[in-house]
């Protein structure tokens, strides 16, 4: 080995990991459309904070009626609200009451407080990601997205995938990986 290829070995980038070609693909998905609001931590070791709707757009779903307001962005994970008191719905309220669901689904009669804890049938953990998501919503601490919004995307991920925008397909485990950027460092 001569000594460019030595150079050349220590300044070689560092292989991607998984969670990085995670935001590659959520990046490529295209989240970081113009007039989007996204936040990036740049604290070592934490993942990026994304507080916008997945189309990216203004139009898509922003709940500020103020322009001049940022929308909140401080979303809490599934783990946090299993634990924490303060829910701005009643615990027992049904994940079917919510997102539509056949009535014979695992998912329809399933209580928010026990969609939380993992389920197998749970596939990538998309029931307790959009019920963390709905309380996030309804306790205003996320305000880029709304019921109508984690509605369609259950809906259509029933129909095999979602769709943020024209041209884009989003299946299950990349709903997750959404929902679980809009709840930032908070994985409590």
């Amino acid at each position: 080995m001569n000594n460019q290829d030595q150079q050349a070995g220590r300044d070689a980038a560092p292989p991607i990991t998984a969670h990085g070609a995670a935001r590659r693909r959520f990046a490529r998905a295209g989240v970081g459309v113009t007039g989007a609001l996204v936040t990036i931590t740049s604290k070592a070791g934490m993942a990026a904070d994304v507080c916008a709707a997945p189309s990216g757009s203004v139009s898509g779903g922003l709940q500020s009626q103020d322009p001049a307001s940022a929308a909140a962005c401080a979303g809490r994970s599934p783990g946090y609200w299993k634990t924490h008191d303060g829910w701005p719905v009643n615990k027992v309220l049904a994940f079917g009451a919510i997102f539509n669901c056949p009535a014979n689904s695992s998912y329809n009669t399933c209580s928010l407080e026990d969609i939380l804890e993992p389920k197998q049938w749970d596939n990538y953990g998309l029931g307790r990601h959009l019920a963390a998501t709905y309380l996030n919503i309804h306790s205003g601490r996320i305000g880029f997205i709304g019921d109508r919004h984690i509605q369609r995307m259950w809906t259509e991920l029933r129909s095999g995938y979602y769709h943020p925008k024209p041209g884009v397909d989003w299946d299950a485990e990349d709903v997750v990986e959404y929902l679980q950027a809009t709840m930032g460092s908070k994985r409590e």
